[in-house]
């Protein structure tokens, strides 16, 4: 007998099974939305945006939980003859992935694979990438420890993440406001994580952490209103968090907010780059 698709709106466990949820297009869509701000970016200077990594010619990258593919693209260019290599949990992903790289350099590839069991032999990568990860993954430790296993002594890690308890989508009803911002962090699987990320890297050996912080604010309807916050209340009136009503007064505020200019919606967004320099 067939197990039931998981909503697509149930974050906390429809990140780690999208290719089982009800509709998995949702991601790829959702992904293609939240990214586009930081992917313009990348597009403009690639080089400037990953200098952080001290990307050079014949280093081998790993982009784990690496989605649709579109950071990686930009990179593999910058290392070749080097390896770009994207792994992912969701065979949707990967299959996007593939057919938005057809024709693309030689030097990238992608495949399935879990960032608790990554496929690679130790030392394998000279960096390592999650964005946007470890906040859904059922064992964060156990995915560090991987991940520090497949890096080179010398390695480097970038992981990106967004601190959902610094979420805000004001509102003329303040209460609501809050109840919605701490939901949203709470039905996340790992929604501070952020926060212990420094301490797990340095207790594995990262005795280089560099803390890169973001604040991204939006004045109007953005792609988070579109993609997460309707979404994240479907998911709230079915738990019982929000009754219908509150859910639609919530929506119309926010509409008319927008209308009026007064519409503000923010959240930081930190990368942490860890080495085990001397």
């Amino acid at each position: 007998m067939a197990q039931p698709l998981v909503p697509s709106t149930a974050f906390a466990d429809a990140w780690i099974q999208v290719d089982r949820t009800e509709n998995p297009r949702f991601f790829v869509n959702l992904l293609d939305a939240t990214r586009a701000r930081l992917l313009e970016r990348a597009r403009q200077s690639p080089r400037e945006f990953f200098a952080p990594l001290a990307l050079r010619a014949g280093l081998n990258v790993l982009d784990v939980g690496c989605g649709t593919g579109d950071f990686l693209r930009l990179l593999a260019p910058i290392v070749s003859p080097g390896k770009a290599v994207g792994v992912d949990l969701s065979e949707i992903m990967i299959g996007e992935a593939r057919q938005r790289s057809s024709g693309n350099v030689d030097n990238l590839s992608f495949r399935v694979g879990s960032v608790l069991e990554l496929p690679f032999p130790a030392a394998s990568f000279d960096r390592v990438l999650a964005t946007q990860l470890l906040l859904h993954v059922p064992d964060p430790r156990k995915a560090l420890v991987e991940i520090k296993r497949v890096l080179a002594p010398s390695g480097v890690i970038s992981i990106s993440e967004i601190d959902w308890g610094t979420l805000v989508v004001q509102s003329s009803d303040n209460e609501l406001g809050r109840r919605f911002s701490d939901l949203a962090c709470r039905e996340l699987r790992n929604g501070l994580i952020i926060r212990e990320l420094p301490g797990h890297l340095r207790e594995l050996g990262f005795n280089h952490v560099v803390i890169l912080p973001e604040v991204e604010v939006t004045q109007d309807l953005d792609a988070l209103y579109t993609w997460f916050v309707e979404p994240s209340l479907t998911h709230f009136k079915r738990i019982g968090a929000f009754s219908e009503a509150e859910a639609d007064a919530f929506i119309a505020d926010l509409k008319e907010r927008a209308r009026n200019g007064r519409y503000f919606s923010s959240r930081t967004y930190y990368t942490v780059l860890a080495s085990q320099s001397s």
